[in-house]
């Protein structure tokens, strides 16, 4: 008999770096729209999804920066997003201006969010030995729900070194080794920053990333220097979690 696939157990919808500003004209110079126009387009879009959604993951950079005001442009623009959404602070991000989770469940799926914003030069990332434990904790409990991992900055090399040696999380290893021990049902590792929709596995665990509904990088082999992708759409992802199997389905769209 063909294998059969158990029923789904989460489905959630993954964004990441809106970088909302209230300025209408701003990120106009690195897109073929502005950060805001990009915003409100992805609100649209979640808005008008077929079917309905546990929640939406936005993995950070929610703000362009933290100056006075930009996070009333960021409620009025999310607020008006008809799915619950969950946060996590970007390197762009006031951590005291967002309702952030550290940990939460849904329909016996657990979600766990590690903050990357520990010192470290930016836009490198770094997760202090506090959220590190944490993480340990987790991995290294006999807990058997299935696991989903959440954090900003990119983990695992690629090869591309403006990516690897600017962006990454400068421990970002160790991170990894401290998922080992539940890699059995680690259902994926989410992530933003990258502004691109990149997948890297290893050792049995998933890592991946989703567009930015402003400007897109690319990240080619050898590649030194930041370079944008003024071509690209902007996107979000769509991901099923059932009890032994992930997946992802990525969605780019226009900005008018």
């Amino acid at each position: 008999m063909p294998p059969v696939m158990t029923p789904p157990l989460v489905h959630f919808v993954h964004v990441s770096d809106t970088h909302i500003h209230s300025d209408p004209s701003y990120g106009r110079d690195n897109a073929q729209h502005s950060a805001l126009a990009g915003a409100r387009e992805l609100v649209r879009r979640l808005n008008a999804l077929p079917f309905t959604p546990d929640f939406v993951l936005h993995t950070g950079d929610v703000a362009a920066d933290p100056f006075p005001g930009v996070y009333d442009a960021v409620r009025a623009v999310l607020g008006e997003c008809r799915h619950p959404i969950r946060y996590l602070a970007g390197n762009h991000d006031e951590r005291g201006a967002l309702r952030l989770d550290a940990s939460f469940e849904v329909n016996g799926v657990h979600f766990v969010c590690i903050d990357s914003n520990g010192p470290a030069e930016p836009p490198r990332g770094f997760v202090t030995e506090p959220e590190l434990s944490r993480l340990r904790r987790v991995c290294e409990s006999d807990d058997p729900r299935p696991l989903v991992i959440a954090t900003h900055h990119n983990v695992l090399p690629i090869g591309s070194p403006w990516y690897d040696e600017f962006m990454r999380m400068t421990n970002g290893e160790e991170f990894h080794r401290a998922l080992l021990p539940a890699r059995h049902r680690i259902r994926g590792v989410f992530f933003g920053h990258v502004h691109q929709d990149i997948d890297t596995y290893r050792d049995g665990i998933l890592y991946a990333s989703v567009s930015s509904s402003w400007c897109q990088f690319h990240a080619w082999p050898g590649q030194p220097l930041t370079v944008h992708d003024r071509e690209a759409q902007p996107g979000f992802s769509v991901v099923m979690i059932s009890k032994d199997q992930t997946t992802v389905r990525r969605h780019r769209f226009p900005v008018k």
